[in-house]
């Protein structure tokens, strides 16, 4: 027996928030049908909007309409059956052929005559012609937002809107965060590195919405980061492009340098061709990046060369190319000079442990004797408070005695602040360098492309190329630990003529030199040191101490 149902929606876009809630629809409808003695055998509700055909659960009431099902559809108004031609269309044909007797909403009745049929497409057209309306508004006011320099939607990571003034501005939280992923992509970090050292290291989360963010970036994100020209000031949709007035992350030249890296910026990224120091070195002459090219001759045998590009017009170079094998003969000659035996390395990494240990006794007397002070200070501070309520100094002498106390225990706080991590952290560091040292020429020669190009971004920087001679700036720890081994060289004279690096024989220093060597080891990590006391971080050197994992990757040209 054919019987009535009950049909209520609600969109979740913003143009319907004025529209009763579906618990509401259902409520009066339901009192509809109650004074009409209705037999309602069904109800039926969707969040959805109607723009569109294709609403599963209007579609299922029309294969019940079709199927001889439903006697007549009940509704809190038309438009919410249908605000597209095809949907609205199909009801007015149920009726039409018979399919369904009537239509009902709190303020009218549509059956089968042709004045209830027009008036349907009145209404249907008229529900058609709000969402057109408003989608012409909607498009009118985010092209006036663009041409204004403001994005109409929300800003990528980094950004905030600022809801009162109508405006993007940086995202304190974010904006730093996402600055040095930048950063670490034009240094020549993978996207996949750099996804997990934001994720884990930095603790990146997304935006907190109602319902979504806070989660952790995926890979996906980072490329739409780095392919996002929003960054250096350029706004790209549908509408066209248009100058942004947000406050640019990076440059335009930073931000092409990044594609280039990537592989883009209309130029195809080869799969057959991978080279290991493209992109790190410079020419001598020209100041023009070095290049690497393959080639075969007519027996075919294949030799890899490296040259300038010699992109710079208005220089004449006149630089010629040099062979891989004859560039990596060099740079593991550099790395002969930074070899330190084994021995060397336990007797170091003893002579480290010895003193973080004797650096956490003194830190642990140190802050003891700190938070001691720190509390005087606190109840000096205290004190003059209580003289002052009871004016026994007046507002001069208090002013100035409290600037004093305050300015001290600021001072002994800063001092208070992470003194053995650092030392810890220095330690760990000139560890890292140690093993460095001792397994860099060996990873070098062994390594695959990856490996030799994180090993010759841990040695120096500043590489040039010039009259077939690399010229590297070598980090300041290795200079330090290559002035130790100079000495230590020296008096064992254990060097070989052809590589310049020591060899597995048996090693006796004098104490004169132990002591030496130990003095540079200190040097290393008092440098560390400064520089974690900075604020600063460092991350040149690849880390060999587990496994043997590099952190940098090949740059394909």
């Amino acid at each position: 027996m054919s019987q009535y149902i009950i049909y209520c929606r609600k969109s979740s876009e913003s143009e319907e928030r004025q529209v009763l809630s579906i618990e509401s629809q259902i409520k009066e409808i339901k009192e509809l049908a109650a004074r009409l003695n209705l037999n309602v055998s069904e109800i039926l509700a969707e969040s959805q909007s109607a723009k569109y055909p294709g609403r599963p659960v209007f579609n299922k009431i029309m294969k019940k309409v079709y199927s001889g099902e439903v006697k007549g559809i009940i509704s809190w108004k038309l438009d919410r059956l249908a605000r597209n031609p095809i949907d609205g269309s199909s009801l007015i044909w149920a009726l039409d052929q018979g399919k369904i007797t009537e239509i009902i909403t709190p303020h009218n009745q549509f059956r089968n005559n042709s004045n209830d049929k027009f008036l349907m497409q009145i209404e249907f057209g008229m529900a058609k012609k709000y969402v057109d309306d408003l989608s012409d508004n909607v498009k009118r006011g985010n092209r006036a937002k663009l041409e204004k320099g403001w994005i109409p939607a929300l800003p990528p990571l980094g950004y905030l809107n600022e809801p009162r003034d109508g405006i993007i501005v940086k995202d304190p939280e974010r904006f730093p965060l996402v600055r040095k992923m930048w950063e670490l992509l034009l240094q020549g970090d993978r996207p996949s590195q750099i996804l997990k050292t934001a994720n884990e290291e930095w603790g990146f989360r997304t935006r907190l919405h109602k319902k979504t963010g806070n989660k952790p970036l995926f890979i996906s994100s980072i490329y739409k980061i780095f392919r996002n020209p929003f960054y250096y000031g350029l706004i790209e949709r549908k509408e066209g492009i248009f100058q942004g007035r947000q406050e640019p992350m990076i440059t335009e030249d930073e931000f092409w340098k990044a594609q280039e890296i990537l592989g883009r910026k209309g130029r195809p990224r080869p799969k057959n061709h991978q080279f290991a120091f493209t992109g790190l070195i410079r020419c001598g002459e020209c100041g023009s990046m070095i290049t690497a090219e393959e080639k075969y001759n007519r027996y075919g045998s294949h030799y890899v060369y490296y040259r300038c590009t010699k992109k710079k017009r208005d220089v004449s170079c006149g630089q010629k190319y040099i062979e891989l094998k004859y560039l990596e003969k060099q740079i593991v000659d550099y790395l002969c000079q930074i070899y330190i035996p084994q021995k060397l390395v336990r007797l170091a990494l003893d002579f480290l442990k010895t003193e973080t240990k004797e650096d956490k006794e003194k830190c642990r007397d140190i802050r003891a004797s700190l938070e001691k002070t720190l509390a005087d200070c606190r109840r000096r501070i205290d004190n003059l408070n209580q003289m002052r309520l009871k004016d026994l100094i007046n507002d001069e002498e208090y002013l100035n005695e409290k600037k004093r106390l305050t300015g001290e225990k600021i001072r002994i706080e800063e001092q208070l602040r992470d003194k053995q991590g650092y030392s810890k952290k220095a330690a760990e560091l000139t560890e890292k360098v140690l093993i460095f040292a001792n397994q860099a020429r060996e990873k070098f020669q062994k390594g695959g492309l990856e490996v030799q190009r994180s090993v010759l971004q841990g040695f120096g920087s500043n590489l040039s190329l010039m009259d077939k001679k690399l010229v590297i700036q070598m980090e300041k720890p290795l200079l330090i630990l290559r002035r130790g081994l100079s000495v230590v060289n020296t008096e064992i004279n254990l060097l070989e003529p052809s590589k310049k690096c020591l060899t597995k024989h048996k090693i006796n220093l004098s104490f004169s030199n132990i002591l030496y060597w130990q003095a540079c080891v200190k040097d290393v990590r008092t440098y560390f040191l400064n520089i974690l006391t900075r604020g600063l971080n460092y991350t040149r050197i690849p880390d060999f101490g587990k496994g043997g994992n590099c952190r940098r990757h090949i740059i394909t040209v």
